[in-house]
């Protein structure tokens, strides 16, 4: 529809501003199209501040990730985190003024007049045909509206993967469709072990300080945070000093420490705050405090919880008593 109305297109990402600014440097042509599934926040700013039109393509997280691993072959917890951290790119997208925000279940099965909202949400003088060849030919490459959602069966959660991928994202499918944000819960799939193994097994502590589990690098909504984090200690473990703490771009937002006296599952938690301009991942991190001999510790898993934000009355007092500008 874009060549129709404005001739040649190139198509290009924008997933940094580098690659943004390489692109519209060496590229000839005037008009582009620029898609990505993580539109990081220097992006976002600009589309608010200048009030351009976008568009925003919603399906159910969980399917994105099946076809990431059926399709492209890449593993479960790679797939959960690429979409984790687009979901969170998306959230702030979806409440720009400017944004059309179409529905694979609500919007897939009508292509035609799917595609005349997008083209006149985005200004383009194209006219009916033009839309109509461009359905018919996405129907001709297997595109077809009339048929299923996107996602085939091999794309569809399973027995195996649903607590993976039902607990990392679809509190944001809720979210999308108007819900409050629900606790977020990454398994221990999607954290690495010391050797840069899956998370899914008791790590030997013996050995020197370290980060014994660490990851699982998902990006978080802006807000303050409350973790709880999971984990079971060997009888050799006790009475051994651990540190667990949450970094993001390498600094650290929360720390705190256990020293479990006996064998057994315990928790700890961790509150801390992600600013509205974070793009970086979270990493949670679990060290052994000093050199051990021996035992085993393991992660069950971390639940995250968005608090509330506090009072506009509170905010102000303190602001006012501490003499903090706004």
């Amino acid at each position: 529809m874009a060549q129709a109305a404005l001739g040649s297109i190139t198509a290009i990402g924008a997933n940094t501003a580098e690659e943004l600014a390489t692109v519209l440097i060496k590229e000839e042509g005037g008009s582009f199209l620029v898609n990505g599934r993580q539109p990081p926040a220097w992006l976002r700013r600009m589309l608010a501040a200048t009030n351009k039109p976008l568009i925003i393509s919603l399906d159910d997280p969980r399917v994105a990730i099946g076809e990431l691993a059926s399709h492209n072959g890449v593993d479960l917890a790679s797939a959960t985190r690429l979409v984790g951290c687009s979901c969170v790119s998306m959230m702030s997208c979806i409440a720009l003024p400017s944004a059309l925000v179409v529905h694979a279940d609500r919007d897939w099965h009508q292509p035609l007049e799917t595609a005349v909202a997008i083209a006149h949400h985005l200004g383009l003088s194209v006219g009916s045909g033009d839309i109509e060849r461009a359905v018919a030919d996405l129907a001709a490459i297997g595109r077809r509206g009339e048929t299923d959602l996107p996602g085939s069966d091999a794309s569809q959660p399973n027995e195996a993967t649903l607590p993976v991928t039902s607990g990392a994202v679809a509190p944001y499918r809720a979210h999308f469709m108007g819900a409050p944000l629900e606790p977020i819960t990454w398994a221990r799939e999607v954290f690495l072990a010391d050797g840069h193994q899956p998370a899914t097994h008791a790590v030997d502590i013996t050995g020197r300080t370290r980060a014994l589990i660490y990851g699982p690098y998902i990006s978080l909504p802006p807000g303050n945070w409350v973790a709880e984090v999971v984990l079971g200690f060997s009888r050799e473990a006790a009475e051994v000093n651990f540190l667990v703490d949450v970094l993001t771009a390498g600094s650290q937002l929360s720390v705190t420490s256990i020293r479990p006296m006996q064998a057994g599952i315990f928790s700890v938690n961790l509150s801390f705050m992600i600013g509205d301009d974070n793009d970086h991942p979270v990493e949670f991190r679990v060290i052994n405090e000093h050199a051990a001999f021996d035992g085993r510790v393991m992660l069950g898993h971390v639940t995250l919880t968005l608090q509330n934000n506090p009072s506009s009355e509170a905010v102000d007092l303190l602001t006012t008593e501490l003499g903090l500008s706004r």
